[in-house]
């Protein structure tokens, strides 16, 4: 159970430090810590439910940092999203191999992206 701790910890940090955690951190540790795919995607669903993350927007509200009406769309969005994908992978529209799959090629792609956009000049 220490270790699923300890991926909390870790995705915590990243979400506070760099708005990554869920999927592309905690995800891949879960899977390799025995949950499967669509397991380990509840959890990260749960983490947006809870409101753990309270704290950091508080901090980032003061620095002047959260822009009201875009971040009220991206959630807007993101619920319509995320009520999709849920229904892809609960309902098998898309096989586990095939996202999966998905989930590679965004890990690979995002860090190719941003090691040469702000990485090599």
């Amino acid at each position: 159970m220490i270790q699923f701790i300890l991926i909390g910890i870790i995705t915590g940090i990243t979400i506070g430090l760099v708005g990554i955690g869920a999927g592309v951190i905690m995800v891949p540790m879960l899977i390799y810590n025995g949950m499967n795919i669509k397991e380990a995607v509840a959890t990260g669903l749960v983490l947006q439910l809870v409101p753990q993350s309270i704290f950091g927007v508080i901090e980032y509200y003061k620095s002047g940092n959260v822009k009201i009406y875009e971040t009220i769309m991206v959630i807007i969005g993101s619920t319509l999203g995320i009520y999709l994908g849920s229904i892809l992978s609960t309902k098998n529209y898309i096989s586990d191999k095939n996202i999966y799959l998905i989930l590679s090629i965004i890990l690979v792609l995002t860090g190719i992206y941003i090691f040469f956009k702000y990485y090599i000049d």
